[in-house]
Parts: structure tokens; C-alpha cells; sequence
């Protein structure tokens, strides 16, 4: 059959309610057209990886074939960036960089092509869908210090409302270093938002600020902010702060799972059942927590990984993403990421793609994959 696809670089929700064996074919499609594996061959980190590429690897035709070739893990992406000029990282174009996860010093940085931007910006018009954004809303976007790719949100957002959505959004965009240091908190009370987009800690910071710039240090920021009825929260998992925020702002508050490797936008809805996770962005794969408990056990063990959206439900484990990104496609990347698989079956929203839950970082080094020489 003919498989559903965007129309534009903005409009993806051709894909939200495709079958889940459809989402399945829609990505081996976009593996093989995209000529994924062949392009990054083409960027230093994968000739370090795959030194005899394509005579060593087998040929991936589809899907399964994926699985037979190696993971890339956070460690090796960052051991390629010190050890080869960043311009051989990308194989193509590069317009921006991002930053993603830091440890200590380090950190990973990520090239964005023309079409990695636009997908980024299509995404968050798909986020405004699910969050149930209305025309002309003021959004108070509190960014956390650079040069992550959160700080980059709210200008892609802008400027994809201006060219393509026209939702007529304003944004007030300001920063948690910037807390205490001049008075936007007291101009965003002014203008009264209508959506704040933070991460939830910092929410849960700002929620002893705002009634403090208003006057009314005893009060509570549903009562100074009266306008203010949705959240979209990242950067962290929601699910701890989750009562507290509500209790304190009044709003519904919307999950957003993404990261500089793989900036899919993921989020939950109306529903509150779970982050949808987008399978037309990538291949997702989970590596269960049996899996990841032997790998630390037996040194030189490779964990096996399963589909997404072939898990059970309530399975936990290490996402694992093939990305079609233009600028840097990663394959079978470890992300570091630990989450539980709610359900594959359709959300009452009409949305069939899994839907998880994020519980938090991996922190250590796999057994099997060592600390860059």
C-alpha cells in the first residue's frame, strides 16, 4: 500500500492514526530511501566505528537487518568529536549546532541541517495540536543556561508560527540565569501568559517568584497569573513534580520528552496516558532492564534490544533511536535514556504511535562498551 506522508515540512498529522504496522513500513521506508546507513558511513564517527563499511556490515534492507548492526553509544559520539575535526562529524550542510547531554566539562554537540530545522519546527506545530494551544496565546518560555537545544525552542517556534502556522503566537523569552538579575518576572505578570514552557524544577523555583513580583508574597501564582492554564515542561521527568505544579499554577501541565540527538518533540495529550513517541522521526528500540542487568554483569556481553512498538506494555529499558536526521543520522544510538512502555495500543486521542513514560538517566558505563581511549 501507499504509505501516508507529510505534506510539508510542517504538517505531519497525515501520520498520527496510521496502523502500527503501517508506522512500522513508513520508517523501514525512510531507512532505505534516505539511504540512512550509507550516509552515515559518511561522517567520521561511523568510518571510526566501521572501518571496513559496507564490506563487514551487512546490507540493511530492513528493519530487522538494523538490528544486526552494532549500537553507538553517547561515549563513542563523544570520543569521535575530541579526537576528529567537528566538520567531518556532519555529512551534510551544517546550520546550527546544538548541545546535548553534559558530563562534567563535556559535552556533545550536534549538527542541524536546513531539514533537520525544519523538522524540528513541524514538530512543534504538532506540539501546539496536542497541547491544545489557541490563537494568539502569550507564551512565557524560561530557557535553562546555553547552549542547549532547549534555548533554541521558542525561536523555532516562533519562526515557524510566522512562516508557516500562523497561529499569531506572542513569546516572551527569558532565562533562569536571568532570575533575580532584572525584572522579567514582573513584566511577564504584566502581560499575563497564557502558557509557560520551562522545565518543571524551574517551575517549581518561579512558583515562589511570581507572587513575590506581584506584592503578594503569601499568595500562590494561580492567583497572580490567572491567564495562565497550560504548562509544557522538558529538560526533566514531569512525573515528580507533576502534583506540585498543578497545586501551585492551576494549569494542565503537558509532558515533552526530546534531546539534541534525536529532537523529535515527543509529547504527551488531552489524555495524560503517556508521551506519544513519533515513530515517522526515527527507529525506536528499547534495551530491557534484564537485558541492560546482564550487560553490567558480564563484561563483553551485548545486550539484545526489541522494537518499540513490538514491546510489552510496562516494559523498562534504555531507548534506543535510528534517526533519519540530514545532517547526522545515528544508528541503533544508545540514548541514556531509561523508560517504561505504557502501551503500543491507540490513544484515546486517536494517536497510534507507543506512548512511554521517562524515567531518567542511565548513568553508567555499560560494561561492554568502556570509557573512550
Amino acid at each position: 500500500m501507499k504509505m501516508a506522508a507529510t505534506k510539508t515540512a510542517f504538517q505531519s498529522v497525515d501520520v498520527e492514526s496510521l496502523p502500527r504496522t503501517d508506522l512500522a513500513r513508513l520508517g523501514e521506508e525512510r531507512l532505505i530511501a534516505g539511504q540512512v546507513i550509507r550516509r552515515a558511513a559518511g561522517s567520521s564517527l561511523y568510518r571510526h566505528l566501521w572501518p571496513r563499511w559496507p564490506r563487514r556490515l551487512p546490507a540493511v534492507r530492513d528493519r530487522r537487518d538494523l538490528q544486526r548492526l552494532p549500537f553507538t553509544s553517547r561515549w563513542e559520539l563523544r570520543d569521535a568529536q575530541s579526537r576528529w575535526p567537528m566538520e567531518r562529524i556532519a555529512c551534510a550542510p551544517v546550520y546550527a549546532w546544538a548541545s546535548s547531554h553534559s558530563q562534567g566539562e563535556t559535552r556533545t554537540w550536534m549538527p542541524f541541517g536546513k531539514k533537520d530545522i525544519e523538522l524540528v519546527q513541524g514538530l512543534l506545530d504538532r506540539l501546539a495540536r496536542k497541547a491544545q494551544v489557541k490563537r494568539n496565546a502569550v507564551v512565557l518560555a524560561v530557557t535553562p543556561l546555553a547552549p542547549r537545544l532547549t534555548n533554541a525552542l521558542p525561536y523555532l517556534w516562533l519562526t515557524a508560527d510566522m512562516a508557516e502556522t500562523k497561529m499569531k503566537l506572542e513569546f516572551i523569552v527569558t532565562s533562569m540565569y536571568m532570575l533575580g538579575k532584572n525584572n522579567w518576572p514582573e513584566f511577564a505578570l504584566r502581560r499575563q501568559p497564557d502558557i509557560l514552557l520551562c522545565r518543571p524544577g524551574d517551575a517549581l523555583i518561579l512558583a515562589e517568584h511570581f507572587p513575590k513580583a506581584a506584592g503578594r508574597p503569601a499568595a500562590r501564582p494561580r492567583d497572580v497569573l490567572p491567564n495562565l492554564k497550560t504548562g509544557i515542561f522538558f529538560g526533566e521527568p514531569l512525573a515528580p513534580s507533576r502534583n506540585a505544579i498543578v497545586d501551585a499554577y492551576g494549569l494542565e501541565p503537558y509532558d515533552l520528552y526530546l534531546s539534541a540527538e534525536h529532537p523529535g518533540m515527543n509529547c504527551d495529550c488531552r489524555f495524560h496516558q503517556g508521551i506519544h513517541f513519533w515513530m515517522d522521526t526515527c527507529i525506536p528500540e528499547i534495551i530491557p532492564a534484564a537485558e541492560l542487568n546482564r550487560e553490567q554483569s558480564e563484561p563483553g556481553y551485548r545486550p539484545r534490544a526489541v522494537f518499540l512498538d513490538c514491546a510489552a506494555p510496562e516494559c523498562r529499558g534504555e531507548l534506543v533511536v535510528t534517526t533519519f536526521a540530514e545532517a547526522m543520522p545515528l544508528v541503533r544510538y544508545r540514548s541514556g535514556d531509561i523508560v517504561r512502555l505504557i502501551a503500543n495500543a491507540p490513544c484515546p486521542c486517536g494517536s497510534t504511535h507507543p506512548r512511554i513514560q521517562v524515567l531518567g538517566r542511565h548513568s553508567q558505563i555499560p560494561a561492554s562498551e568502556g570509557s573512550p581511549s
